[in-house]
Parts: structure tokens; C-alpha cells; sequence
């Protein structure tokens, strides 16, 4: 079996990504109206709202620390490339829904990291990506797993 060619990937927030704290606003203004309206203004009302608008915060400074740079197959491995190239040592999908994927890889350093791809207007480049990312699974031809397998 032959190997698919090299691809990358930018790591950068998604629309979908940069969109959710404005979403998440909305929605914890929309929530703490209908609130008001039923309950009245009061401590809960206030604790509620608080606690929607600490949320967001919450969104919006996590969306400024997700991981940038590069995913990369090579032809034989897959690489991270930011500040510099790091070998990444296992690669798992835990949620494919066909134009989203939520990876979590290792890289040389051991630190795990949680990644959110898009297809988004990349149909070829994203067919391309998930086909690496077929062929490089431990146990498929050609690919050799970057972990030991346990047995």
C-alpha cells in the first residue's frame, strides 16, 4: 500500500472557535432575561448572570491559548511545527464528524494537547488530511506505530 502524500494543516482558531464567545454572551444575556422575567430581580439573578458572564470569559481566554503552528505528515510521520519541529508520538481521534475532528497527540515532550479541525472551505486539502491520517493508524499497511504496542 502506498503512502499518502505529505499535507499540512495551520492550527489556528476555527470560525466556529472565534464565534463561541460572542454565542456564549448572547446566549447568558438570553438565559438571565427569561430569568428575570420568571424570577425576578434578586440573588440568583445576579449569581446567575455572574456566573454566564464568567463562562464567557472563561471561552474567550481559552480561545487565546489553543495551539498554533502546523500539523504535518511527512509521508512516514507526523510532525508539529511551531516555534520548531517536535515528532508528535501518538495521535488518537476522539471525535470525528466527518468535517470536524477533535485530535489529542503527544508530542516528544510528553505533553498531551487537544486539537479542533475544521474542513472549512478546504474540501481537497481536508480529504487529503484525513486520508494521512487513515494510512498512519497503528496496524495499517505501511504505517508503523510510534508507540509500542502492548501484549
Amino acid at each position: 500500500m502506498h503512502q499518502p502524500p505529505a499535507v499540512a494543516w495551520d492550527l489556528a482558531p476555527t470560525r466556529s472557535q472565534r464565534r463561541a464567545p460572542i454565542a456564549l454572551l448572547l446566549l447568558a444575556v438570553l438565559v438571565w432575561l427569561v430569568f428575570i422575567t420568571r424570577q425576578g430581580w434578586g440573588p440568583a439573578s445576579l449569581a446567575l448572570l455572574l456566573a454566564l458572564l464568567v463562562a464567557t470569559v472563561v471561552v474567550a481566554v481559552g480561545l487565546n491559548k489553543l495551539p498554533t503552528g502546523q500539523l504535518r505528515w511527512d509521508g512516514e510521520q507526523w510532525l508539529w511545527s511551531g516555534v520548531q519541529d517536535r515528532m508528535v508520538r501518538s495521535m488518537a481521534c476522539v471525535l470525528d464528524l466527518q468535517s470536524v475532528l477533535v485530535l489529542h497527540i503527544r508530542c516528544d515532550q510528553g505533553k498531551g494537547h487537544w486539537l479542533w479541525l475544521e474542513a472549512g472551505d478546504k474540501p481537497l486539502h481536508w480529504k487529503a488530511l484525513r486520508r494521512a491520517m487513515v494510512a498512519s493508524r497503528p496496524g495499517t499497511h505501511g504505517a508503523e506505530s510510534a508507540e509500542p504496542q502492548e501484549g
